[in-house]
């Protein structure tokens, strides 16, 4: 949201820096009211956790201008009446007016909608819009009912799958299930194979033996042969007109995806090959394992398991700018900046506590203790990376790892060759924006501060720092000032 003007300076940057429109940013150049041109970014900015900021007077066109706007009043209680008249529920806005440069921008804040009142239809076309990177679009029948299913606590995991029976478990997963799960609950420690696997849910009908979802999908030899969405489908971001490369879609119960997939990672993520002090061989890789790991175990837990999300698979990318991972259905019962504060409930609630007791090669699939956000933000520090960052619009949740771990070696031999006394104490962030100016690259605050996952007060920090150290040069002022290797070295 924009308070302030420092506020909207950063907005412009950002818009600046991402070419245009963002997943939570749309700007409007319009100086006549147009309700058409409104009510689907309304729409789609109230269906979308966290809502979203319009901006009136702001151009994309050759590059991000401030065109103002006539009559900033009028047009913002012109919105504001939209809101609160033209949906199926009154969306709450919060409209300001500033002057940049002499020039009238109006700004119109947008909450998300309660969960209740989603999806929020625009009354003139009856339609519900979705925010999807740069655009609204309308939503599908399936993204809808996704939404209304959110009104209550979902409980597709506990349904039954019709044509199921125990015939379809992996017996070794099952033992090994069964053992755990009498070694970790004492009340099942005396009960037999068939009350242990009903008591906990992975039978939900004792009489005909039908499996639940949760079951079949955490315990199943093949689940795909009566849930085929259950899937996930990775690839290399490719270049140029090569889309995908090393494309693979993964099947089985979830501990086998888990563990296919994690192979599959560490086989087409960099890597380099270290020698410890002890003389130990060490594989550094550019996404850590165990980040990589915790973040595709989430999306396979608490992925949206309902009759809406049949056709949507989990899909990972490893992309040149890191790691890429989006599952079907929104965050349930917490919002995205609440992500790793403590317990929280789970989407799945039954398949989340059968897979307590389920291991696959990497070991227990999750070990229930609301800790996993935290390993991975603990896992990419330790790695001098980013923070990760999560995307929710709803109906679909993306974790993004924005930058890889590794430097290399050319590059680390080029910063070794630098004054020590000048390089000495410098972050890991500085160390590769200093590696990525080397190569001809600039900086700005706005750049700096999305490529590393900072705050802009730790972007000003880092990058004043290396231009006191002499290593870095700056031209301009305020939200225009630039950042380059001193002496292009």
């Amino acid at each position: 949201m924009i308070n302030d003007l420092d506020d909207l300076l950063g907005a412009l940057a950002v818009l600046e820096l991402r070419g245009g429109d963002t997943t939570s940013i749309e700007a409007k150049t319009f100086s006549e009211y147009s309700p058409e041109q409104l009510g689907p970014t309304l729409s789609s900015f109230a269906n979308k956790p966290g809502g979203g900021v319009i901006l009136l007077g702001v151009s994309e066109r050759d590059g991000i201008n401030v065109v103002g706007v006539d009559d900033v009043d009028d047009l913002l209680k012109r919105a504001a009446n939209q809101a609160r008249n033209g949906f199926s529920a009154p969306i709450r806005v919060d409209v300001r007016a500033f002057d940049l440069d002499g020039k009238a921008i109006g700004v119109v804040n947008v909450e998300g909608a309660d969960v209740n009142e989603k999806p929020v239809r625009w009354l003139k076309d009856k339609k519900a819009y979705l925010r999807q990177y740069d655009g609204d679009y309308q939503m599908a029948a399936s993204e809808e009912q996704m939404l209304l299913l959110r009104h209550r606590r979902p409980t597709a995991d506990a349904d039954p799958v019709r044509g199921s029976s125990p015939r379809d478990l992996d017996q070794t997963l099952v033992s090994q299930y069964l053992a755990s799960a009498r070694e970790t609950t004492s009340r099942l420690a005396d009960y037999s194979d068939e009350e242990v696997l009903y008591n906990t849910g992975v039978v939900a009908d004792r009489q005909s033996g039908e499996l639940s979802v949760a079951g079949l999908y955490a315990l199943g030899e093949y689940p795909q042969r009566l849930l085929p969405h259950l899937t996930l489908t990775a690839a290399v971001e490719g270049s140029g007109d090569v889309r995908a490369v090393n494309r693979r879609d993964f099947t089985g119960a979830l501990p086998v995806i888990l563990d296919d997939v994690l192979e599959w990672v560490r086989g087409n993520v960099e890597s380099r090959q270290l020698v410890t002090r002890d003389g130990d061989g060490l594989t550094e890789y550019a996404v850590p394992l165990l980040a990589a790991r915790e973040v595709i175990a989430n999306a396979l837990v608490h992925r949206d398991l309902s009759e809406a999300s049949r056709g949507k698979g989990i899909d990972l990318r490893i992309t040149r700018d890191g790691f890429r991972l989006t599952n079907p259905g929104g965050l349930w019962g917490i919002t995205v900046d609440r992500l790793g504060s403590g317990d929280h409930p789970a989407v799945n609630e039954r398949l989340y506590g059968i897979c307590r007791n389920v291991h696959g090669r990497s070991g227990r699939v999750i070990e229930a203790m609301g800790t996993g956000i935290r390993e991975v933000r603990r896992s990419l520090r330790e790695a001098g990376m980013a923070e990760p960052r999560f995307y929710d619009n709803g109906v679909s949740f993306t974790v993004r790892f924005p930058n890889s771990a590794l430097i290399p070696d050319g590059d680390l031999a080029w910063l070794g060759g630098l004054s020590r006394e000048a390089t000495a104490g410098l972050n890991r962030r500085q160390k590769e924006a200093l590696v990525e100016m080397r190569h001809g690259r600039t900086w700005n605050n706005s750049e700096y501060r999305d490529h590393f996952g900072v705050t802009a007060e730790e972007a000003r920090s880092d990058l004043r720092d290396l231009v006191s150290r002499g290593l870095v040069t700056s031209t301009g002022q305020r939200r225009w000032v630039r950042y380059e290797l001193a002496g292009k070295r």
